[in-house]
């Protein structure tokens, strides 16, 4: 091999060992950006009986420094929060957000929620649901931002343990 051919062979693995330390370095960073800014509470099991209704409340806590739009933003461009429940043992009926506050940033005021909160959502159970455990699987989405910035829209799964009677 001559000295143009190895001095070529040695450049390009420096450049592949270069961009993979580069990526490697930077993937943390990018994923700060990306990580949840808000979480909610593993909701306890209900119990409910065939052909009943019940209430559960799930519990949600944005990160100190952010906040989440409301259900009902005052812009239309914003992501409004959504509690959505797949089809399941139980039918899901109205769901119920708390009163959010307004808050001023820039020149815009904003329905927001921050700090922790509770999500109502009315279920009732089939008469011909069989009885026994089951599991309601829902999804949160939000997005969340600060006073500099929105972030993208995220979601967040919800598993709902529910026992039929």
């Amino acid at each position: 091999m001559n000295t143009l051919a190895r001095f070529r062979a040695c450049w390009a693995w420096s450049i592949r060992t270069l961009l993979f330390t580069a990526c490697c370095l930077l993937l943390p960073l990018s994923s700060y950006g990306q990580q949840n800014k808000l979480t909610v509470s593993p909701p306890g099991q209900i119990t409910v009986k065939r052909g009943g209704t019940v209430t559960q409340k799930l519990k949600v806590s944005v990160l100190p420094g952010f906040h989440v739009n409301s259900d009902k933003p005052k812009d239309e461009f914003l992501i409004p929060l959504k509690l959505t429940w797949q089809t399941g043992p139980l039918e899901a009926g109205t769901t119920t957000y708390p009163k959010p506050e307004d808050i001023k940033v820039g020149n815009d005021m904003l329905a927001v929620f921050t700090g922790s909160f509770t999500i109502e959502t009315s279920f009732r159970a089939r008469e011909s649901a069989a009885p026994g455990p089951a599991i309601m699987t829902g999804r949160l989405r939000y997005q969340a931002c600060n006073n500099q910035m929105c972030f993208r829209p995220a979601s967040v799964d919800v598993r709902l343990p529910v026992s039929i009677e």
